[in-house]
């Protein structure tokens, strides 16, 4: 069944990343009228890329809790996107850091959300990866994803920029990329977050 979970949710990412033709320009268009919509009405964009000052186009996929993820629900909260591969160096340390991160800015109701793109294999990160994942690096409030390579830019099919590891989005309550930064300092990612929090106010 998890299996068929994992097909599922990579199916929903896709389509949550791409169009049909592959472009990835299409984000979500919602309106109240729509039954069941987990969307904010003013989420109601029509196109999104990997671009700073654009809407990043969604994340769907599911997390370590086995929960469905939708990166569109964090909508009205500052965000930080952490792109990240198990077998990375500099991205352990980032995840070192994650959930304290996390707590440092939870009065601000920022969300540091880790997205898993490959597992020490460079394969898609399974279930039981992202798990271990937040389990080693005491990862609770601070969600962990699964991604895969689909959803990168250089795939020819995502549209999410990743020239080094980790790659750091740094996003707006309004859902606007603000920032981008490639490989990890703790210092650059608190005075990105400290920016980033300034630009709300």
């Amino acid at each position: 069944m998890r299996h068929i979970i994992f097909a599922c949710s990579l199916l929903l990412m896709l389509g949550g990343c791409a169009t049909p033709d592959g472009s990835g320009k299409n984000g979500p268009s919602t309106d109240d009228d729509e039954p069941g919509s987990p969307y904010d009405p003013a989420v109601n964009w029509d196109e999104c890329d990997g671009e700073e000052e654009s809407h990043p186009c969604n994340i769907l996929s599911y997390d370590h809790n086995d929960e469905a993820f939708d990166l569109y629900m964090y909508y009205g909260q500052p965000i930080v996107i952490d792109l990240s591969a198990m077998w990375c160096g500099p991205c352990r340390n980032a995840a070192a850091d994650a959930q304290r991160v996390q707590d440092l800015y939870a009065r601000d109701n920022l969300v540091y959300i880790t997205v898993l793109v490959e597992n020490i294999d460079r394969n898609p990160p399974t279930i039981d990866d992202i798990q271990d994942w937040a389990a080693t690096y005491g990862n609770t409030t601070s969600p962990v994803a699964a991604g895969n390579r689909s959803m990168l830019e250089s795939s020819g099919t995502g549209t999410w920029k990743v020239e080094g590891w980790p790659t750091f989005y740094y996003i707006d309550s309004t859902m606007i990329t603000r920032d981008i930064d490639r490989g990890y300092n703790a210092e650059e990612v608190i005075f990105s977050i400290d920016w980033l929090l300034a630009l709300e106010n």
